[in-house]
């Protein structure tokens, strides 16, 4: 067996076994791009051994890039219900990798988007457990600018932690934020931003889903895991936020943007770079898409940047705030949106009630 096959052995395990906590008889949805296959078919296996039952959904790059360049728009758009029908079923949603669709058009992008958000719906509504993984693939890389052996690399440097340290970190954070009420973000790039969190519960993405997170309706994470985070009361946001870590969507990419807030929502957006496509998958997002929906503090000592979400927001020293979608079971939000966007800033000072818990990144609790 390669190291490579020991490793998704590895992975899968603790997916099923850890992250998600599957159990007989439960029903599990993996979607995979094509490139993962042979870790979801590990996934797929450790189901088959806790008496659950797995489904492989595939696809792939090149499948959605020509699917989004050669459908017209309101086909794109229309709802599968097959597989929203499908959801009302499933008790475990297993997703492993990002598509790169940086050569499809953003409109139809957006109108995929907004066709799935009746299954974020049910998920939402029926509390499925669910997790989304970083998988490293040529187009990903790409799109990052980075060779796929440096990208693959960095990807699983970061799965390759203590989670069980990384959950004490996490839960220690949280302790000592029992009770906050203001966050005052500010940066030497021009962050000053105050919002309130009072009553919203601080929650912990750490790579294990235990008891706890349960009780607290807390059922999805990310691998790489190592974050915690707040949503933030929606209209209490006010003043600027500046994010000098690059973002993408779906391979469109946007630099050291910022942000302005009045009253919880974003009422002024300025970019160096990519400013008119950010306000282009705004313009096509529904809902609450402008509205302040999380804070989060980045707590993963082994996470790098790698131009994707998923990871980049784990990275320690770093936080990233969200607009859009926040009301899932955990969040405890009120946003409801086809669009959750997170950007992502380094070297923060962030202080809860007057009392420095960031300065300059460096972690003070």
């Amino acid at each position: 067996m390669t190291d490579k096959a020991k490793l998704y052995r590895r992975v899968a395990s603790q997916i099923v076994n850890q992250c998600m906590r599957v159990s007989e008889g439960e029903m599990v949805w993996i979607a995979s791009l094509r490139d993962a296959l042979d870790l979801a078919e590990e996934i797929a296996i450790e189901c088959d051994k806790k008496g659950a039952k797995p489904v492989i959904a595939v696809t792939s790059d090149s499948y959605m890039t020509r699917s989004l360049q050669e459908t017209q728009t309101k086909f794109v758009e229309k709802e599968p219900t097959h597989v929203t029908e499908a959801f009302n079923k499933v008790d475990v949603y297993i997703g492993l990798g990002r598509l790169a669709l940086s050569e499809a058009p953003l409109e139809n992008i957006g109108a995929w988007r907004r066709s799935r958000k009746p299954m974020s719906d049910v998920m939402d509504s029926r509390g499925i457990r669910w997790i989304g993984m970083t998988f490293p693939t040529e187009g990903r890389a790409k799109e990052s600018n980075m060779s796929f052996g440096k990208f693959e690399k960095a990807v699983l440097s970061a799965l390759d932690v203590d989670y069980q340290q990384l959950s004490e970190r996490g839960k220690e954070m949280i302790r000592s934020l029992a009770g906050a009420k203001t966050v005052h973000v500010t940066s030497n790039k021009g962050t000053d931003l105050v919002f309130e969190v009072t009553g919203r519960k601080w929650l912990n993405d750490d790579g294990i889903m235990d008891d706890e997170d349960l009780a607290n309706q807390d059922v999805g994470m990310n691998l790489p895991a190592g974050e915690i985070f707040v949503s933030p009361i929606e209209e209490s946001a006010n003043g600027t936020a500046f994010f000098d870590a690059p973002t993408s969507y779906f391979g469109y990419h946007a630099h050291n943007v910022k942000w302005t807030f009045k009253d919880g929502r974003m009422v002024d957006i300025k970019a160096e770079k990519g400013e008119e496509n950010f306000r282009k998958i705004l313009d096509m997002a529904t809902g609450d898409k402008d509205k302040i929906a999380e804070f989060a503090i980045g707590t993963n000592p082994s996470a790098t940047f790698i131009d994707d979400i998923t990871q980049d927001e784990k990275v320690l020293g770093t936080i990233h705030i969200a607009i859009g979608n926040n009301k899932g079971p955990a969040y405890g939000g009120k946003n409801d949106s086809s669009i959750h966007w997170d950007l992502i800033m380094t070297r923060p000072t962030v202080e809860v009630d007057g009392r420095t818990i960031m300065r300059d990144g460096k972690h003070m609790i």
